[in-house]
Protein backbone atom coordinates (compact mmCIF):
# COMPACT_ATOMS: atom_id res chain seq x y z
CA UNK A 1 0.00 0.00 0.00
CA UNK A 2 1.51 3.35 -0.75
CA UNK A 3 1.40 6.12 1.58
CA UNK A 4 -1.51 8.02 -0.69
CA UNK A 5 -3.69 4.96 -0.40
CA UNK A 6 -2.87 4.57 3.64
CA UNK A 7 -3.52 8.32 4.15
CA UNK A 8 -6.93 10.13 5.14
CA UNK A 9 -8.16 10.85 1.13
CA UNK A 10 -10.32 9.40 -0.85
CA UNK A 11 -11.22 8.12 -4.41
CA UNK A 12 -13.48 10.07 -6.65
CA UNK A 13 -15.31 10.03 -9.28
CA UNK A 14 -12.92 12.00 -11.70
CA UNK A 15 -9.91 10.06 -10.18
CA UNK A 16 -8.63 12.77 -7.76
CA UNK A 17 -7.72 12.03 -4.39
CA UNK A 18 -9.32 14.35 -1.99
CA UNK A 19 -8.46 14.42 1.37
CA UNK A 20 -11.37 15.53 3.15
CA UNK A 21 -9.47 16.21 6.97
CA UNK A 22 -7.20 18.04 5.15
CA UNK A 23 -8.92 19.77 1.70
CA UNK A 24 -6.71 21.83 -0.38
CA UNK A 25 -8.73 23.53 -3.45
CA UNK A 26 -6.56 22.12 -6.00
CA UNK A 27 -7.89 19.01 -5.20
CA UNK A 28 -11.58 19.99 -5.80
CA UNK A 29 -13.47 19.33 -9.02
CA UNK A 30 -16.48 20.24 -9.60
CA UNK A 31 -17.45 17.10 -11.51
CA UNK A 32 -16.87 15.47 -8.32
CA UNK A 33 -19.22 17.46 -6.53
CA UNK A 34 -21.53 17.48 -9.22
CA UNK A 35 -21.32 14.00 -9.11
CA UNK A 36 -21.56 13.28 -5.11
CA UNK A 37 -24.47 15.42 -4.63
CA UNK A 38 -26.35 13.96 -7.78
CA UNK A 39 -25.99 10.45 -5.96
CA UNK A 40 -26.77 11.27 -2.79
CA UNK A 41 -30.27 10.93 -1.49
CA UNK A 42 -31.77 13.52 0.83
CA UNK A 43 -33.37 12.54 3.96
CA UNK A 44 -30.90 9.93 4.74
CA UNK A 45 -32.60 7.95 1.99
CA UNK A 46 -36.06 7.84 4.03
CA UNK A 47 -37.83 9.77 0.79
CA UNK A 48 -40.79 8.53 -0.45
CA UNK A 49 -38.38 8.66 -3.89
CA UNK A 50 -34.98 8.89 -4.63
CA UNK A 51 -34.01 13.02 -4.55
CA UNK A 52 -31.07 14.44 -4.14
CA UNK A 53 -28.85 16.69 -2.20
CA UNK A 54 -28.03 18.12 -5.87
CA UNK A 55 -31.33 18.77 -6.99
CA UNK A 56 -32.04 20.41 -3.35
CA UNK A 57 -29.17 22.71 -3.83
CA UNK A 58 -30.27 23.83 -7.34
CA UNK A 59 -33.45 24.61 -5.99
CA UNK A 60 -32.02 26.88 -3.05
CA UNK A 61 -29.98 28.72 -5.48
CA UNK A 62 -32.73 29.16 -7.61
CA UNK A 63 -34.72 30.39 -3.69
CA UNK A 64 -32.12 32.94 -4.05
CA UNK A 65 -32.29 34.36 -6.98
CA UNK A 66 -35.13 36.92 -7.06
CA UNK A 67 -32.96 39.03 -4.01
CA UNK A 68 -29.67 38.03 -4.72
CA UNK A 69 -26.69 38.13 -6.97
CA UNK A 70 -25.14 35.30 -8.75
CA UNK A 71 -22.42 34.91 -5.80
CA UNK A 72 -24.75 34.52 -3.72
CA UNK A 73 -26.43 31.96 -5.44
CA UNK A 74 -23.31 30.35 -6.10
CA UNK A 75 -22.80 29.77 -2.35
CA UNK A 76 -26.78 28.83 -2.04
CA UNK A 77 -25.69 26.03 -5.14
CA UNK A 78 -22.47 25.07 -3.61
CA UNK A 79 -23.79 25.42 0.51
CA UNK A 80 -24.12 21.49 0.46
CA UNK A 81 -20.32 20.84 -1.63
CA UNK A 82 -18.48 19.12 1.70
CA UNK A 83 -21.03 16.52 1.41
CA UNK A 84 -19.69 15.60 -2.33
CA UNK A 85 -16.83 14.29 0.05
CA UNK A 86 -18.18 13.61 3.43
CA UNK A 87 -21.94 12.56 2.84
CA UNK A 88 -24.89 13.70 4.15
CA UNK A 89 -25.97 13.08 7.75
CA UNK A 90 -29.26 13.80 9.22
CA UNK A 91 -29.40 17.23 11.16
CA UNK A 92 -29.79 15.47 14.72
CA UNK A 93 -26.85 13.39 14.02
CA UNK A 94 -24.79 16.05 12.95
CA UNK A 95 -25.71 18.03 16.10
CA UNK A 96 -23.96 15.53 18.00
CA UNK A 97 -20.62 14.78 16.06
CA UNK A 98 -18.47 17.50 17.18
CA UNK A 99 -15.75 17.69 14.51
CA UNK A 100 -18.55 17.51 11.51
CA UNK A 101 -18.88 21.17 11.70
CA UNK A 102 -15.74 21.75 11.59
CA UNK A 103 -14.93 19.66 8.73
CA UNK A 104 -17.65 20.61 6.70
CA UNK A 105 -16.71 24.45 7.06
CA UNK A 106 -12.92 23.60 6.02
CA UNK A 107 -14.10 21.64 2.63
CA UNK A 108 -16.44 24.78 2.02
CA UNK A 109 -13.68 27.20 2.60
CA UNK A 110 -11.57 25.04 -0.29
CA UNK A 111 -14.47 25.07 -2.73
CA UNK A 112 -14.99 28.89 -2.70
CA UNK A 113 -10.67 29.27 -2.94
CA UNK A 114 -11.17 26.58 -5.83
CA UNK A 115 -13.84 28.49 -7.21
CA UNK A 116 -11.97 31.70 -7.06
CA UNK A 117 -14.30 33.52 -4.88
CA UNK A 118 -14.53 35.22 -1.23
CA UNK A 119 -16.34 33.38 1.60
CA UNK A 120 -19.92 34.88 2.37
CA UNK A 121 -20.15 37.50 4.64
CA UNK A 122 -22.63 36.33 7.89
CA UNK A 123 -25.15 37.93 6.17
CA UNK A 124 -25.14 36.20 3.18
CA UNK A 125 -23.96 32.73 4.62
CA UNK A 126 -27.73 33.67 6.63
CA UNK A 127 -29.59 34.67 3.35
CA UNK A 128 -28.51 31.23 2.25
CA UNK A 129 -29.12 28.82 5.32
CA UNK A 130 -32.68 30.55 5.43
CA UNK A 131 -33.29 29.20 2.02
CA UNK A 132 -32.11 26.05 2.53
CA UNK A 133 -34.49 25.83 5.81
CA UNK A 134 -37.35 26.63 3.94
CA UNK A 135 -35.97 24.28 1.17
CA UNK A 136 -36.10 21.53 4.36
CA UNK A 137 -39.36 22.20 5.53
CA UNK A 138 -40.58 22.11 1.65
CA UNK A 139 -39.24 18.60 0.77
CA UNK A 140 -39.45 17.19 3.79
CA UNK A 141 -43.05 17.87 4.01
CA UNK A 142 -43.49 16.48 0.15
CA UNK A 143 -40.84 13.65 0.74
CA UNK A 144 -41.24 12.46 4.34
CA UNK A 145 -44.43 10.68 6.13
CA UNK A 146 -45.71 12.66 8.93
CA UNK A 147 -43.31 15.40 8.86
CA UNK A 148 -45.36 18.34 10.00
CA UNK A 149 -43.22 21.55 10.14
CA UNK A 150 -43.58 24.06 12.76
CA UNK A 151 -42.89 26.74 10.50
CA UNK A 152 -44.86 25.55 6.99
CA UNK A 153 -43.62 27.25 3.82
CA UNK A 154 -45.44 27.34 0.20
CA UNK A 155 -42.83 26.93 -2.39
CA UNK A 156 -43.81 25.99 -6.08
CA UNK A 157 -41.19 23.22 -7.19
CA UNK A 158 -41.54 19.99 -8.62
CA UNK A 159 -40.58 17.45 -6.85
CA UNK A 160 -39.98 14.33 -8.52
CA UNK A 161 -37.46 11.35 -9.08
CA UNK A 162 -33.90 12.57 -9.83
CA UNK A 163 -31.62 10.87 -12.59
CA UNK A 164 -28.41 11.23 -11.12
CA UNK A 165 -26.90 12.66 -15.19
CA UNK A 166 -29.52 14.88 -15.32
CA UNK A 167 -28.61 16.31 -11.78
CA UNK A 168 -24.99 16.41 -12.44
CA UNK A 169 -25.68 18.45 -15.84
CA UNK A 170 -27.73 21.08 -14.60
CA UNK A 171 -25.23 21.58 -11.66
CA UNK A 172 -22.19 22.34 -13.96
CA UNK A 173 -24.55 24.39 -16.36
CA UNK A 174 -25.66 26.66 -13.62
CA UNK A 175 -22.28 26.85 -11.61
CA UNK A 176 -20.55 27.86 -15.38
CA UNK A 177 -23.61 30.04 -15.50
CA UNK A 178 -23.00 31.91 -12.24
CA UNK A 179 -19.24 31.85 -12.68
CA UNK A 180 -19.72 33.57 -16.35
CA UNK A 181 -21.95 35.88 -14.54
CA UNK A 182 -19.30 36.89 -12.18
CA UNK A 183 -16.44 37.88 -14.85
Amino acid sequence: MTNEQSSNSINTYSGMRFDPLEPSPDRIRLEDVAHGLSQTCRFSGQSAFFYTVGTHSLYVSRELADEYGPLVQLYGLCHDAAEAYITDLPRPVKRRIDEFGAIEERVLEATWKRLDVRPPTDSEWRAVMDADDRLFRYEATALLNGFQPAEPTTLAYDLEPCVPSEVRRQFLERVECLRGELE
